[in-house]
């Protein structure tokens, strides 16, 4: 009877009476028989698909059933299991009926260092997995992990720490390869961001001391930096004293603005200081990198944890928090609003358009932005970072970072970066953010509805004020 029943059933016409029976010897078999020897799954003594993929879900159901158990077989599993097993389990398990019970799962691997350390290699692993193919099942379970770690990594959970020489080298390895902003290149320039007057601080979490989740690089001087190699070299920028006391004397380079180099605020700067210039000295601290060493965290404010953390570590009176930051989308943004013919675009370039469109045409690196059209690509910086918005919010993404944590858009700075990729990206312009007393007050306003932007008074009077 079984070996006349070697072909699947539906392939077979029987009668009630038969199909009934064959049913009922199939329940047997399933029962009784090893499964790869099953009747229903057998054809000319080879395992069928069917056969493999039974047997694979059985294993799944019972490695799930085993893992869903208690957090310490999930993390023993886990730690056995590759991140791409991890995440094809873990995410079938996402789906199942009793989600109260997973996540109550996964919130509690949490709670050890290596059920979060588990938790952060799934969603790094997904979020890989998700860029070659957005299946709704790793796009479900990319959510289910980002509320978890949510509530996992809070600011009250994390903790800032300096990089030092005596630092394990493990961390000092991470840092040297962290910064895609301005790369470290070998082993001594990773020791001068360590030195007396620069600074490195990580952020973590306080059950993974050893696994930074921010990298914040900081530059403290006794001045105003006028461009990032002068930040890597040592340089310890212009005076303060010597700027304020320009601004306030109104020495700036006639028809531009600009002040050293910097489109700046002398308003601001007396203000934000709190000084005069015979008042004691104060200290810069210039945060001119910031990199976010972990993908798994993405949707969650580290970097702004990591600069009020450094803040607070560094408080000193009478010093002030300014970042030299790029403007990445900038140059493209030139293209595109001229090519769609945008009317304030047009009006800010005026009589200059011939002009601009020969230097956004230049070669990138052969770019060379006159003294007489620095007004006009200042302008227009202005505005692409004061006004242009995407969904509400500032469209430079660095500038919506900052703007998210309370920052002022306070100066643009000519040639902040000499570089091809700073003048491929903003035509060698940067900006200064400055973070004061006020910042928490300026991030609640930028997070409600209205995305209010605040800048410098000189930046606003480049658009009329």
């Amino acid at each position: 009877m079984i070996s006349s029943l070697r072909h699947p059933l539906h392939h077979i016409k029987m009668n009630g009476a038969l199909s009934k029976l064959c049913h009922h010897v199939q329940r047997i078999s399933r029962n009784c028989m090893p499964r790869q020897h099953s009747f229903v799954t057998c054809f000319r003594g080879r395992v069928s698909p069917l056969a493999r993929h039974s047997r694979e879900s059985h294993s799944t159901f019972s490695r799930r059933h085993h893992t869903l158990s208690s957090p310490d077989n999930a993390i023993s599993i886990s730690s056995t299991n590759s991140p791409e097993e991890n995440v094809n389990m873990f995410s079938e398990m996402s789906g199942s009926s009793d989600k109260t019970a997973f996540l109550s799962l996964l919130s509690e691997m949490c709670g050890s260092a290596a059920g979060l350390s588990a938790v952060l290699d799934m969603r790094d692993q997904c979020n890989t997995m998700i860029r070659v193919l957005p299946e709704p099942r790793l796009l479900r379970f990319d959510k289910v992990l980002f509320e978890v770690l949510k509530s996992a990594v809070r600011f009250d959970t994390t903790e800032i720490a300096t990089v030092t020489k005596s630092s394990p080298r493990e961390i000092l390895e991470v840092v040297g390869r962290s910064d895609r902003v301005h790369p470290i290149r070998n082993e001594e320039e990773l020791q001068h961001r360590i030195a007396d007057n620069r600074s490195v601080f990580i952020l973590t979490h306080v059950l993974l001391p050893g696994r930074p989740l921010v990298a914040l690089h900081v530059a403290h001087s006794q001045g105003m930096f006028q461009c990032v190699s002068d930040i890597k070299e040592g340089e310890d920028g212009s005076s303060l004293d010597s700027l304020c006391r320009r601004a306030k004397e109104g020495e700036e380079s006639e028809g531009s603005g600009q002040t050293e180099g910097i489109v700046s605020d002398k308003g601001d700067i007396l203000s934000c200081l709190q000084f005069s210039p015979s008042s004691p000295y104060r200290r810069v601290n210039t945060f001119y990198s910031i990199s976010s060493l972990e993908i798994s965290l993405r949707g969650i404010p580290c970097g702004g944890w990591c600069i009020s953390k450094a803040k607070s570590h560094l408080s000193i009176p009478h010093s002030i928090y300014t970042t030299l930051s790029p403007i990445p989308g900038f140059r493209n943004w030139c293209n595109a609003s001229i090519k769609r013919g945008h009317e304030k675009v047009k009006t800010i370039m005026g009589d200059k358009t011939p002009d601009v469109l020969t230097l956004l045409s230049t070669p990138d690196h052969m770019t060379q932005v006159p003294p007489h059209l620095q007004p006009t690509i200042s302008q227009l910086a202005a505005y692409y970072l004061l006004k242009e918005k995407q969904r509400g919010a500032a469209l430079d993404p660095v500038g919506h970072f900052h703007l998210t944590n309370g920052a002022v858009v306070w100066g643009l700075r000519w040639a902040g970066r000499r570089s091809e990729e700073m003048m491929e990206q903003s035509l060698g312009l940067m900006v200064n953010y400055l973070y004061d007393e006020q910042a928490g007050v300026r991030a609640e306003r930028y997070a409600s509805d209205d995305k209010e932007v605040t800048a410098g008074a000189a930046v606003k009077d480049l658009l009329g004020g």
